[in-house]
C-alpha cells in the first residue's frame, strides 16, 4: 500500500509538472525561445551557481544556529552536510522520505532528541517563510503598483495571517496556558523549552533571522544575474519587490522537484515588470538546473567524504527506521 501510494504521487507529481511546462510551452515563441537558449552565457552561469554555494553555506549556519541551542552538538561542518543531505534527499528521494525527514533523522544520529530536531527542522522550515514575508513586507509599497489589487490584498493577508499566527503562538508564554496545555505532556514540553529559549535569546533569534535573510537574497542575487544575461531590461528595485512572492509560490510542494510551478511563476511574476514570457521560461529552468547542480556538486563530495557518514541511501534509511520506532 505505501509502495502503490509512492508511485501514485510521483506520477500526479509528474503529471502537474509536465502539464504546466506544456501549457506554458505553447503560448510561446519557439524561435525567440530557441535563440535565448543557444545566447546562454557561461560565466553567468558561474556567478550565479557561486551565489547559491553562498546560500547554502548560509542555509547550514542557520541550521547549526538552530540545532545547538541547548550546547554544542554539531559543527557547523556537520550541519553543513546535514544541510546538503537533507536537499539531495530531496532529489534522491522525492516521492519518499523527503528533506524534512532526513534532516531529523541525521540531527538524531549526531545525540539531538527527536523532539528538538523535529522542532529545530519545523523552525528552520518556517524561518524561510518568515525571511520571504519580511521582505515581502518591505517591498509593499513598491508591490503596490505592480501587481493587480487582488493580488496585492492576497499578500497583504497572507501577511496578516503570519502575525496572527505568531501573536496566537506568543500566548503559549502566559503561565495558566503553560501550566494546564503545555506542561502536561513531557514531549510538548521538551519541545516548548527549545522554542522558548530561542525566543528569549534575541540575539540568536537576530542571528537567525539575518541568517535567514541573507540566505534569500542570495538566492534571489542568482536569479537577478542569469536575469540580466537575457538582456532583458527591468527595474532592479521592481525585481526585488516581485522576487518574494515568486519563491513563495515557487516552493509550493506540487509539481515534481518543483519543476512546472517554478516556471510558472517566473512567468507571471516577471512578467508584470514586461519581462518576456520565453526569457522568464529560460531564466526559470536556468534556475532549477543551477540549484540542482549547486546541492549535487557541493553534497555528493561533502556526504561520502565524511568519515562517520555512510552511504546516503543506506544510512538515511536506517536514520528513517529509528524515526519511526521512536
Amino acid at each position: 500500500m505505501h509502495r502503490l501510494l509512492k508511485k501514485r504521487t510521483f506520477v500526479v507529481k509528474a503529471l502537474i509538472s509536465l502539464g504546466v511546462m506544456s501549457v506554458l510551452l505553447l503560448r510561446m515563441d519557439m524561435g525567440s525561445l530557441k535563440d535565448l537558449i543557444t545566447g546562454i552565457h557561461t560565466e553567468y552561469w558561474v556567478i550565479a551557481l557561486t551565489l547559491m554555494f553562498v546560500q547554502i553555506l548560509a542555509l547550514a549556519l542557520r541550521w547549526s544556529l538552530l540545532i545547538n541551542v541547548h550546547g554544542q552538538r554539531m559543527n557547523y561542518a556537520d550541519s553543513l552536510r546535514v544541510t546538503l543531505a537533507s536537499q539531495l534527499a530531496n532529489y534522491l528521494f522525492i516521492t519518499s522520505i523527503g528533506g524534512i525527514v532526513v534532516r531529523v533523522a541525521l540531527a538524531i544520529q549526531h545525540g539531538i532528541s527527536w523532539v528538538q530536531s523535529i522542532a529545530a527542522t519545523a523552525l528552520d522550515r518556517l524561518m524561510t517563510l518568515a525571511a520571504l514575508l519580511i521582505l515581502t513586507t518591505l517591498f509593499l509599497p513598491i508591490l503596490f503598483g505592480i501587481v493587480e489589487k487582488e493580488i496585492f490584498d492576497s499578500t497583504v493577508a497572507a501577511i496578516l495571517t503570519f502575525v496572527a499566527a505568531f501573536a496566537v503562538f506568543s500566548l503559549l508564554f502566559m503561565k495558566k496556558v503553560q501550566r494546564h496545555l503545555i506542561f502536561s505532556n513531557r514531549k510538548i514540553a521538551v519541545g516548548y523549552k527549545y522554542l522558548r529559549s530561542i525566543g528569549r535569546d534575541y540575539n540568536l533569534l537576530a542571528q537567525i533571522t539575518a541568517t535567514s535573510l541573507f540566505a534569500q537574497v542570495s538566492y534571489f542575487a542568482a536569479v537577478y544575474v542569469i536575469t540580466t544575461s537575457t538582456g532583458a531590461d527591468f527595474s532592479l528595485l521592481h525585481f526585488m519587490a516581485l522576487m518574494p512572492m515568486i519563491a513563495v509560490v515557487a516552493s509550493l510542494p506540487v509539481g515534481y522537484g518543483g519543476w512546472g510551478i517554478r516556471e510558472g511563476a517566473f512567468v507571471y511574476g516577471l512578467g508584470l515588470i514586461n519581462i518576456p514570457a520565453e526569457t522568464a521560461f529560460v531564466v526559470s529552468v536556468q534556475i532549477g538546473l543551477l540549484s540542482m547542480l549547486a546541492v549535487l556538486m557541493a553534497g555528493i563530495p561533502a556526504v561520502i567524504s565524511s568519515p562517520n557518514m555512510a552511504p546516503l541511501k543506506n544510512r538515511l534509511k536506517r536514520s528513517y527506521a529509528k524515526v519511526r520506532s521512536n
